[in-house]
């Protein structure tokens, strides 16, 4: 008897990834069979980097409170990418950290401020950094997608192998800013690859298309017949 896989209320990023293959026809048959040992693996997997990233944000809080009243922008400079780099570990976590993750926002947009405050005129540091700003901003966005923040680690939970059937997996609406990110050739890849799953479901008389997997590949289609 194959009892089901006791699954957290709040996975992170690894306890995600087999909650998308459970049962999931889009997946291989070895990835959508998920039992209880692997569920408890990705588990302790996502506690260590919770506990790591808990680690790094005391550290860097703890700099912020030990700078002077009027720290020197040289300072503020250094700190502003600790910070930042601390923000994305936050955010490709899976699990939810919402205290922690707007006091880092917080900590940036006031470092950012007063830098903008300390260049004056400064026409040349003004217009670099600006730039740098609104690049961190769009990163950020970039973060609140799970899918997106998933695939920007260097040890991604989502292997190469299984992005088509997750892409297709999760709500198109959430796909469509993935998509934004990927150059032409890899979403063409995406697509191809889309249709070859969904037509190896079909093929299987005990299978159902999940209903997000059409509207996704519709998306993708759409995509690349608007780029042709």
């Amino acid at each position: 008897m194959n009892l089901s896989p006791n699954f957290s209320k709040a996975p992170g990023a690894w306890e995600q990834q087999l909650k998308r293959r459970l049962n999931n026809p889009l997946f291989p048959k070895e990835s959508r069979h998920v039992v209880q040992y692997q569920v408890v693996e990705a588990r302790e997997r996502d506690k260590k980097e919770q506990k790591e990233f808990l680690r790094n944000f005391k550290g860097v809080v703890e700099k912020v409170s030990k700078l002077p009243e009027r720290a020197d922008s040289e300072r503020l400079l250094e700190l502003i990418p600790e910070l930042d780099s601390c923000y994305t570990q936050c955010m490709v976590l899976g699990a939810q950290f919402p205290k922690e993750k707007q006091a880092l926002s917080r900590l940036i947009i006031l470092f950012e401020q007063t830098l903008l405050r300390h260049a004056g005129t400064d026409n040349a540091f003004l217009e670099q950094f600006k730039q740098e700003q609104e690049a961190r901003k769009m990163h950020h966005q970039a973060l609140e997608n799970p899918i997106v923040a998933s695939m920007m680690r260097d040890d991604s939970p989502i292997s190469n192998d299984e992005l088509p059937a997750t892409i297709l997996s999760e709500p198109s609406s959430l796909i469509e800013e993935v998509l934004t990110f990927l150059n032409q050739e890899q979403i063409e890849s995406l697509r191809k690859h889309a249709k070859e799953l969904i037509i190896s479901v079909e093929k299987d008389v005990d299978m159902d298309i999940p209903d997000t997997a059409i509207e996704v590949h519709n998306l993708l289609n759409k995509t690349t017949s608007s780029a042709s």
